[in-house]
């Protein structure tokens, strides 16, 4: 779905493993870091040595567990289930840095009228065609902005939205076509559909079908987030990646 992107990048390790020193929290998801990337963890240890707190959430309890602040045991499958109240998480309690969303992300861009989001087309977005079996992206754009076609083909799924993984050269000038809300309260800006996507993901919904008990969840979440501002950072290590 469209989404607040990454401040660096996306898909991989776009950052470099020594800026994790200088993290304020460090969430640790789908490795014990400790153990297969030892290399990289060293400056999660620095990190710690500085005051950071360090969270492991996995089905084991792993060298990494014990090395970290809070450890939070969950059913393998279930990652995603977990960073979604994540992000609810941060939009309830407001653990986001505004000024920042608002000026340099996609949060205040206003999506086309006819983008369906899953809880209205039975678990799918709008473009899906299930004769092909693939989307048609065109409903994702936003609004005043124009389709943007790959070569010269027309055909459904050519477009090429933002956000896609295309080249976006002169990307200041091209979003000033867009129609945004700064104020963050429209309810197809890309921030309110972000939010009524993940209203879902509670934290019951969390201690049900993750296991995580609730207590342990609303914990970490309140210590990851806590490190969100202008003076401070968190950063997530998720696999091989971290962003």
């Amino acid at each position: 779905m469209p989404g607040l992107g990454t401040s660096f990048g996306r898909g991989g390790a776009t950052t470099a493993q020594t800026d994790l020193a200088r993290a304020d929290a460090i969430l640790i998801m789908g490795s014990s870091m400790a153990e297969n990337h030892p290399v990289g963890f060293q400056w999660v240890i620095e990190a710690r040595e500085r005051g950071a707190k360090i969270i492991h959430v996995d089905p084991r309890f792993s060298r990494t567990s014990s090395m970290a602040d809070l450890w939070a045991p969950l059913r393998p499958g279930s990652d995603t289930l977990f960073l979604g109240a994540l992000v609810k998480y941060v939009l309830d309690k407001e653990r986001y840095f505004r000024e920042y969303i608002v000026h340099y992300t996609n949060a205040s861009f206003i999506l086309r009228e006819d983008f369906r989001d899953t809880e209205d087309l039975a678990g799918v977005f709008s473009g899906w065609d299930r004769k092909e079996k693939k989307y048609t992206p065109d409903s994702w754009l936003y609004e005043g902005e124009p389709a943007r076609v790959v070569g010269n083909s027309h055909a459904p799924g050519q477009v090429q939205v933002a956000g896609g993984h295309g080249q976006r050269g002169g990307e200041a000038g091209y979003a000033n076509n867009f129609h945004t809300d700064p104020t963050l309260q429209h309810p197809r800006c890309v921030f309110q559909v972000l939010k009524k996507h993940f209203a879902r993901y509670t934290p019951e919904l969390v201690e049900q079908y993750c296991g995580t008990p609730k207590e342990v969840f609303l914990k970490i979440a309140d210590t990851f987030t806590s490190a969100s501002g202008p003076d401070k950072t968190a950063a997530i290590c998720y696999a091989v990646g971290w962003t």
